[in-house]
């Protein structure tokens, strides 16, 4: 081999950008009228899969819905003779018994299904949406699971946790609504950006550290009541005061391959929207960044992944450091939240003012 090896932990694979969504919180919602619509090709995928020597997780999500996408099952069984972890996170609004068969056949590993709400009625708040589509697929996938005596794919919930979510209290009401659906892990994660001021009333972003403790305590107290009940809920909150960077994404060892076939570091540096296009985070208004490094249509992946640029990018994160485009991006304000409501991520290190980094960030 003439070429240094690709070893990945994640490829993060948008297998379309595709959404049902029309109104609500997502990015696709707040710009819906020049969204771009691509699903990516299978040849393409399977190119990808051949120049990577090693994966570790083939994690199909992104800006839609993977089940868009009609060769989703055969990128999903080709992973996993690829020998990674394959994780497909869906809407469940296209779920059909045919996907069920095919999922639990082909062993993936787990599904996440997102949810912003714990009723119809909130979860509707993303609309184009519907609680009830995931409890449906939920029950196909047990019926399969059950008839093949397999724990496969794991079941889990990925909750989105606003204002108006937390004042309701469904936070308190989380763990026992996931033990009813037999869920075992699930991740709580708060709405950090706005896609328009209009929806920025709902944003769940805490100005210092007091704001922060009292989010944080009733995320540890959901934290424990689901620990009891046999479920591993990982709660993180963006503190909008904190002075720090650590991407949670480890773009160090993986990458995005977009729907349209082009390769970025992560999901938030490549959102299909036409330059210019903005959302707003802790009461700015940021553009979203544009990083692709190439694009499979015309490049090879070793020769992407290997360049100069690339590397010196990988080696940034993998010292903390923000490179251009990164400094100001939500997640990297992401932090921990322990059962007894301490962040893992030295928070308290500034907690008043806004930061200074946010004024140039990226999107997600």
């Amino acid at each position: 081999m003439n070429r240094p090896p690709v070893i990945l932990d994640l490829l993060h694979v948008e297998a379309s950008s595709r959404s049902r969504a029309e109104t609500g919180f997502t990015i696709r919602a707040g710009h819906k009228k020049h969204w771009l619509d691509h699903d990516l090709p299978l040849e393409l995928f399977r190119k990808a899969l051949t120049a990577i020597d090693a994966v570790a997780t083939v994690r199909f999500h992104g800006w839609g819905d993977p089940l868009a996408n009609p060769d989703i099952l055969a990128m999903v069984a080709a992973a996993g003779k690829k020998g990674a972890a394959t994780v497909l996170v869906t809407d469940a609004a296209r779920f059909t018994d045919s996907h069920a068969n095919a999922l639990v056949r082909d062993g993936l590993t787990a599904i996440v299904f997102p949810l912003a709400g714990l009723t119809e009625e909130t979860n509707f708040r993303r609309r184009g949406t519907s609680l009830f589509a995931v409890l449906a697929a939920i029950d196909k996938l047990g019926t399969v699971r059950a008839v093949h005596e397999s724990n496969l794919p794991r079941l889990q919930v990925r909750y989105t946790l606003t204002r108006t979510g937390l004042a309701a209290g469904e936070l308190r009401l989380l763990p026992r609504f996931l033990q009813g659906l037999g869920v075992t892990a699930a991740a709580v994660r708060p709405l950090s950006y706005a896609t328009s001021p209009q929806t920025e009333y709902d944003v769940l972003v805490p100005e210092d550290q007091a704001a922060y403790d009292t989010v944080a305590a009733a995320m540890a107290e959901a934290r424990r009541d689901a620990a009891g009940r046999g479920i591993d809920l990982d709660c993180k909150l963006v503190h909008g005061g904190a002075r720090r960077f650590r991407c949670p994404d480890t773009p160090g060892s993986s990458l995005f391959l977009a729907a349209d076939g082009a390769i970025s570091p992560c999901p938030l540096r490549n959102v299909p929207l036409p330059d210019p296009a903005s959302y707003r985070f802790h009461g700015r208004d940021l553009p979203f960044p544009r990083d692709v490094r190439g694009n499979l249509h015309t490049d090879a992946l070793a020769a992407v992944w290997n360049a100069a640029a690339y590397r010196d990018f990988r080696y940034a994160h993998d010292t903390d450091t923000a490179p251009a485009g990164c400094a100001g991006c939500w997640r990297s304000f992401l932090t921990a939240v322990a059962e007894g409501g301490a962040s893992g991520a030295g928070v308290g290190e500034a907690a008043a003012g806004r930061s200074e980094e946010a004024s140039g960030g990226r999107g997600g």
